[in-house]
């Protein structure tokens, strides 16, 4: 095989700023041959860059599987509610696969998972959990696989969304309304479940889990304020003004524009919901939620998830018996304090690409059909899914959940309401 050719399902910021970047970067292994995307502006962009002629772009997922098979792989970064389904058609199209995260979104789609693997053994199928490839969390795992430090006990995991991006996604964008796509535990931390597990050697087996929407609410909504932010009096001292975010960040604006000139920024905030009041909108996500998880091997954990930090980041503290270990993400630094000495020991890791990794990686399996060493395979992924969805139970019931018998029930419960409706 020489450039693996593959199909981007989804050309919005993942797909046209993380995937498309890396293939036009490293055309010599692969190239984009086919883009499905159904908002025209992002799809003639797409299309432009990549040169693509009229009968590979393509508006209606259903039209592009009814077409021959155009390409080796497809990379399925559409909305979360989509990953499911499209995986499924483009398995049974012949494509292999790289869905992003969440690869489903409820537990009836969670529930078929394991057999969708199982039919496709024979294709490459990997979700896009890059934290596997991040040389921080190797190398914590590396420390903890050592027992330098003694046995793990304990980890506290802190994942900051950032006020700017919550307020993007999860309030004005696309992951705002759970019903529509998933919980925030899954939208956003699906990956900081799975990097649990990875670290821990374990599957979770009981949570419990806190959390609830306190700020971003209609009644923090006062009177000298306005629904769009472009008439609003609290301009100069609101954070989350939406002229300040799009305006002044250039990262921000290309999540909200293909072509983010200044007028064409205003010309959506003037009218569109990404100009709305936080206070205003029609958002139902948790802007805070904190879980505790116990392990199957005793190790236990706490996962914070949180919008109020001024920047996006990670970091977490693990305890050993011997000593505590400090990791931040952004970083990129490990601090680890021994309790038989004073001195600390600081490692500041080269700051790598873990998702380049990963697609580098789907890139190298499709080649030489390694399939039965998928580092990020779909099936590897299932238990910190079941996770996710026992997390939301357990906040929306107030109790504490046992991974095992939630997950049962939940097949059962499948099981009988498919033989109904089937």
């Amino acid at each position: 095989m020489n450039k693996v050719k593959l199909a981007i399902i989804g050309a919005g910021v993942r797909g046209r700023y993380t995937y498309g970047k890396f293939i036009k970067n490293n055309n010599d292994i692969c190239e984009v041959v086919a883009v499905v995307e159904i908002k025209i502006g992002r799809r003639e962009k797409f299309k432009e860059i990549f040169d693509l002629p009229e009968n590979k772009v393509f508006e209606d997922i259903n039209v592009f599987f009814e077409k021959e098979k155009m390409a080796d792989a497809v990379i399925v970064c559409s909305n979360d509610n989509t990953h499911f389904h499209i995986a499924t058609a483009a398995l049974e199209k012949g494509y292999d696969v790289l869905v992003e995260g969440p690869v489903a979104n409820n537990l009836d789609k969670l529930f078929h998972l394991k057999d969708l693997c199982e039919k496709n053994k024979d294709k490459i199928f990997m979700a896009t959990m890059p934290f596997r490839y991040s040389n921080l969390f190797l190398k914590i795992r590396e420390i903890i696989l050592s027992k330098e430090m003694g046995n793990l006990i304990n980890i506290n995991y802190n994942s900051y969304i950032g006020y700017k991006k919550f307020a993007h996604n999860f309030v004005r964008g696309n992951w705002r309304l759970d019903n529509d796509t998933a919980p925030l535990i899954l939208t956003n931390s699906c990956y900081d479940l799975d990097i649990l597990e990875f670290l821990t050697n374990s599957q979770c087996e009981k949570i419990s889990s806190f959390g609830k929407l306190n700020h971003f609410i209609r009644k923090n909504l006062q009177l000298d304020m306005s629904e769009l932010c472009i008439r609003c009096s609290k301009e100069k001292e609101c954070p989350y003004c939406a002229q300040k975010i799009y305006l002044n960040d250039d990262e921000m604006s290309h999540a909200l524009h293909i072509n983010p000139t200044e007028e064409n920024v205003k010309n959506i905030l003037k009218e569109g919901q990404y100009g709305q009041c936080v206070y205003s909108c029609d958002n139902n996500v948790s802007d805070n939620l904190i879980s505790i998880l116990k392990f199957k091997n005793n190790i236990t954990a706490t996962l914070n998830i949180s919008a109020f930090m001024k920047k996006e980041n990670r970091n977490l503290t693990l305890m050993f018996t011997h000593g505590e270990v400090y990791a931040d993400l952004q970083d990129n630094t490990i601090t680890i304090k021994k309790f038989i000495n004073e001195k600390e020991v600081v490692i500041k890791l080269d700051k790598d690409n873990s998702e380049e990794r990963l697609i580098r990686d789907f890139i190298k399996k499709i080649k030489n059909r390694n399939i039965c060493d998928l580092k990020s395979s779909v099936l590897s992924t299932i238990n910190s899914h079941v996770t996710g969805f026992a997390c939301e139970f357990a906040n929306v019931s107030e109790t504490v959940v046992d991974i095992d018998e939630f997950w049962g029930e939940s097949c059962e419960m499948t099981k009988k309401i498919e033989k109904l409706l089937f």
